[in-house]
């Protein structure tokens, strides 16, 4: 007995030891010192904005090899001593003494690039799995991270293992994790990985949504549903969308971007005003609203003051919502305006009104305040509803909220009833109205508001979130006597999505990520977000990994396992009816030359009407890339191309007259003579050609230029702007640039200076060339040489057929 006491007591001071001697006390007292993420959306940092514009570099080659010896240059830097000293006491607590907390810690940075330590994906892995293994497998959070990992290989790291992912999710669902429930009922709504069940994904999102629901108060649900700053954005929306200005068919996800000031000239604006429209926009300084040009003393500043606090108020992607900036802007704008609202001109009155609208928005809330404060919130909408209404037509937006009010705070439905009906069409209704109207009409039948189904239809179309849940509510439970499984489990999936603050915070971590320029960390949030099943997230991820070079534009360097990634989130996407992701996945196959399945996916887009895709597959067709050469069938494709573009008539007819030729020599040469897929492979070889001239222009008269593309991974960013600036005096003065940079020149003035030149020396040789060959020669109708002048001279004396007796030339010069 006292030897088993003995042996007890010594493991006992050995283990005492080994927590003395284990350095995670000193990692995590030095954490605590130092700031785990900055927050680049709260607070830009100044290397973000450039020449006033807000905008982020997307890296779009990928060199693994590059990556680790970046890694390892980090740790060489003699300013990185903290992140230094903090590495190697977590390596060291993990590898040594199986620490729990550190090895935790050690792959949450690593995924994360925490507390300024750099991304790998290798490490991160190494870690997370050792971590699922010492715990064994009961935290929900690193099972879903390493399901996310299986699932996406780690963008290559590691290879993707689909059964692996699948085991991972549903041990991690099994503890209770929303996120992974999530995942599970997308597989099985969309058939990926597991037989299509619309049953079991019902039963999972609503399940979910249920879960969801019971987080809000009642006051919430019906009528005070909090707002959320959303980041449930496609990146590529930022720079017109994954095809282009014209092509894409999908609308912007981008919603919160600076409010554009109104075009004054517009019908309704004008119709406003009387036709007198005198507001000047755009030289406001925002830091002072109420700064007024010396020789102008009007109330021209109410336009930017409304819109000014509007952004202040919901936020944009680069600022956080500020409800209290937002309030004593509009309380400041009454005292000073409110006396003298009768010498306002109308469109000024109508602004004033708006201003006075969101004010009273913003008490009956309670945004940023202790509690609502219905009796300010009352004066100040009523107040609003008189200003509009007797400058316009148009109805205010006051009414949605004074009903509400009056519903909900003094119980008159009645009255709450007018003033619903009177602010149903406004563009602040977002759902709201109508959902009240389909509760209240249970009550009041008689009066004939409407079919409460269908009232919750176009609630829930207009985007009031507890109306989705309401409506797939009414849909399980039969109420339309058209019950759909697919379609109830759908607008759950839709609700569950809408909650974006609860069921994926990471989405706003994932641009943050992208402000900040860790691309990588960005797109392992959005691949997490896209694993969820968000189309939004789907594009983004996509997008990351890889992105389609134009014609003459250098490929990335990237490995095919990522290019074949990212045709899986589009495909997703496309499945979700994204048109133009399925069009750029067809794109990535186009250029693997796998073009069957490019050809698979144009059709499938094309049965979506999807110009580009239309635009392909005559293209394929032509050339016979996957399918047989077939003139008739890709004329009547770039005839549909036509039809539904007018824009692209030009390029259609051109390309037409092409086939036209085209089927001549192969009814003149016949149809085996003439080498369609040579033509094409002789194409890209001209394609190649023009790259080559490009880079070898780029060697050798590179000097001038600030943004010249060099042979390393580096040149390969891509810019997007993500908001544009007011002043451009907002730039940063550290910016480097090149020779011309201070002249404000870029390269496309350097191209169209060199053309220029070329056209003068052109002409200058054309003008001796004809007088020495005695050529007739007129640009633009002018003729040039001392022949040409001669015969001008016998034209206007009546003798046009004495002329030189060289060649006749007439030359044009066309500015486009």
């Amino acid at each position: 007995m006292k030897f088993k006491n003995y042996i007890s007591s010594l493991l006992w001071i050995q283990c005492i030891r080994a927590q003395q001697d284990d350095p995670w006390r000193k990692a995590r007292k030095l954490m605590s010192q130092l700031i785990e993420k900055p927050d680049a959306i709260r607070q830009q940092s100044p290397e973000l904005i450039k020449d006033g514009d807000i905008s982020i570099y997307i890296p779009t080659s990928h060199n693994e090899t590059r990556e680790e010896l970046e890694f390892e240059a980090f740790w060489k830097e003699p300013t990185k001593k903290y992140q230094v000293d903090l590495h190697n006491w977590l390596i060291e607590s993990s590898d040594n003494y199986d620490n729990k907390n550190a090895t935790y810690t050690l792959a949450q940075i690593y995924l994360d690039s925490l507390y300024g330590i750099p991304h790998n994906e290798t490490l991160a892995f190494r870690y997370l799995d050792k971590y699922n293994h010492l715990t064994n497998y009961t935290n929900s959070k690193t099972l879903f991270q390493q399901a996310v990992a299986y699932s996406t290989g780690l963008f290559g790291t590691i290879p993707i293992d689909s059964a692996k992912a699948l085991l991972f999710y549903q041990r991690s669902a099994r503890l209770g994790n929303i996120q992974a429930k999530q995942v599970l009922a997308y597989k099985y709504y969309s058939g990926i990985n597991v037989p299509r069940d619309s049953n079991r994904a019902l039963i999972l999102y609503k399940e979910i949504a249920e879960l969801l629901k019971d987080k809000y108060s009642e006051d919430q649900w019906s009528f005070q549903f909090p707002s959320e700053e959303s980041f449930n954005i496609r990146v590529p929306d930022f720079e017109d969308g994954l095809l282009g200005t014209g092509l894409s068919h999908m609308s912007t996800s981008t919603s919160r971007k600076k409010s554009a000031r109104p075009d004054i000239t517009s019908s309704v604006l004008t119709s406003i005003n009387g036709g007198n429209v005198v507001l000047r926009f755009g030289n406001t300084d925002r830091s002072n609203p109420f700064l007024v040009d010396e020789n102008d003393e009007t109330d021209d500043q109410i336009v930017d003051i409304f819109y000014t606090a509007f952004d202040e108020y919901v936020g944009t992607y680069t600022s956080v919502k500020n409800a209290t900036r937002a309030r004593l802007l509009l309380e400041a704008t009454y005292y000073e305006y409110d006396a003298d609202v009768a010498y306002l001109d109308n469109l000024q009155r109508y602004f004033y009104g708006q201003c006075l609208d969101l004010l009273g928005h913003i008490y009956f809330t309670g945004d940023d305040l202790e509690k609502p404060d219905i009796a300010k919130a009352e004066k100040y909408l009523k107040r609003s509803l008189i200003i509009i209404e007797s400058s316009s037509k148009v109805k205010s937006g006051a009414n949605v909220d004074l009903g509400l009010i009056y519903q909900y705070y003094y119980f008159n439905d009645t009255k709450a009833i007018q003033y619903y009906k009177k602010g149903k069409g406004k563009t602040n209704n977002n759902g709201i109205v109508e959902y009240q109207l389909s509760v209240l009409t249970s009550q009041y039948p008689d009066l004939l508001l409407g079919d409460p189904f269908l009232l919750m239809e176009q609630a829930k179309s207009k985007g009031f979130i507890p109306a989705r849940y309401e409506y797939a509510n009414m849909l399980e439970k039969g109420v339309n006597d058209r019950y759909s499984c697919e379609n109830t489990a759908y607008n759950y999936k839709t609700f569950v999505e809408e909650n974006e603050g609860q069921m994926a915070p990471h989405l706003r971590s994932a641009f943050n990520e992208l402000l900040l320029g860790n691309s990588g960390v960005a797109l392992w949030k959005y691949a997490q977000a896209a694993e969820q099943g968000y189309e939004t997230a789907q594009v983004s991820t996509a997008y990351l990994l890889y992105q389609v070079p134009l014609e003459l534009d250098d490929p990335p360097i990237t490995t095919e396992e990522r290019k074949l990634l990212a045709v899986t989130y589009y495909t997703r996407a496309f499945k979700q009816n994204n048109i133009d992701a399925g069009v750029i996945a067809g794109d990535i196959y186009y250029g693997l030359e796998t073009y069957e399945k490019a050809f698979s996916l144009y059709q499938s887009a094309a049965l979506k009407y999807s110009t580009q895709a239309i635009w392909n597959l005559g293209y394929m067709y032509e050339y016979g890339l996957g399918v047989p050469v077939d003139f008739h069938l890709a004329k009547r494709y770039y005839d549909q191309v036509l039809e539904r573009d007018g824009k692209l008539y030009m390029a259609i007819k051109l390309n037409v007259m092409k086939l036209q030729l085209k089927s001549f020599a192969t009814w003149l040469l016949g149809r085996d003579r003439i080498p369609y897929k040579m033509i094409e492979e002789q194409k890209l070889v001209l394609i190649r050609t023009l790259k080559n001239g490009k880079k070898l222009f780029y060697n050798y008269f590179s000097w001038p230029f600030s943004n010249k593309p060099a042979d390393n991974v580096d040149s390969h960013k891509h810019k997007i702007t993500v908001e544009s600036g007011w002043d451009s005096n907002l730039a940063s003065d550290g910016e480097e640039g090149g020779f011309l940079s201070g002249f404000n020149i870029v390269n496309e003035d350097i191209f169209t200076l060199v053309l220029v030149v070329i056209f003068f020396f052109g002409s200058f040789f054309l003008r001796q060339m004809a007088e020495r060959r005695g050529w007739n020669v007129q640009v633009n109708g002018i003729p040039i040489g001392q022949q040409n002048q001669e015969d001008n001279e016998n034209n206007e004396n009546g003798n046009p057929n004495m002329r030189g007796n060289g060649w006749n030339f007439e030359v044009q010069f066309f500015a486009i």
